[in-house]
């Protein structure tokens, strides 16, 4: 599957390895500013999933610069209510990987502020989606951070930006590009995170490989 070149040949898309750790919490910790640190990847974690399920953690580079990574843990879909913490098994893994878990959980990506706009998240989406039908799975799950809400949260409540969000009368700087690289929405996730900024809130979605239907997993997930 890779490593291999991105579309415009520049950059290279490939698997974590070891010596990535320390260059992820950077590009970590420059992604998300307004996490709660308590959410915050650190290179102990990415340490670790790397050890757990090294097909599933994916990184950009730039020469030796890495400019952009993604995480991901195999498991089942997520019908009950969880929070982030969670889901990841407080961010380490280990207990949250299920090695024949039939959906792939996408629970972090970040691309540097420098070499956003290039379509860098629609590579990491489409090496995820490979691995996906490669390896027999139903499809992708992503909590996209509602990451946008800071610039209405004098306007709106966390509810009625999901809601506007929802029916594409507003963009979301996390949320539209997921929508746009194939992510069906599913519902919000109040209380998912603790940000302030992003309303502690999160929006399921799914993408499924052509012989699962989504509208099933939407219905299923209703509130």
């Amino acid at each position: 599957m890779i490593p291999r070149k991105t579309n415009d040949g520049r950059f290279t898309v490939r698997n974590a390895i070891a010596d990535d750790a320390k260059q992820l919490e950077k590009v970590q910790l420059l992604c998300f500013p307004t996490l709660s640190r308590d959410e915050i990847l650190t290179e102990a974690h990415f340490a670790n999933h790397i050890k757990i399920f090294p097909e599933g953690q994916i990184v950009i580079t730039d020469g030796e610069e890495l400019i952009a990574s993604c995480s991901s843990l195999r498991t089942t879909f997520p019908f009950t209510k969880h929070s982030f913490l969670e889901a990841t098994d407080n961010l380490w893994i280990t207990k949250a990987h299920k090695p024949d878990g039939d959906w792939l959980y996408c629970f972090d990506m970040g691309v540097l502020q420098a070499y956003r706009g290039l379509k860098l998240s629609a590579e990491m989406y489409n090496a995820r989606k490979e691995l996906a039908r490669l390896s027999g799975m139903k499809g992708l799950f992503i909590e996209g951070l509602a990451s946008g809400y800071q610039r209405y949260k004098s306007e709106f409540t966390i509810q009625e930006y999901c809601e506007k969000l929802k029916n594409y009368e507003l963009t979301d700087p996390t949320i539209s590009p997921q929508r746009k690289a194939g992510f069906h929405w599913v519902k919000p996730l109040y209380g998912f995170v603790n940000d302030p900024a992003a309303g502690n809130c999160s929006i399921l979605m799914v993408w499924t490989v052509e012989s699962v239907s989504i509208q099933e997993y939407i219905e299923k997930c209703k509130d």
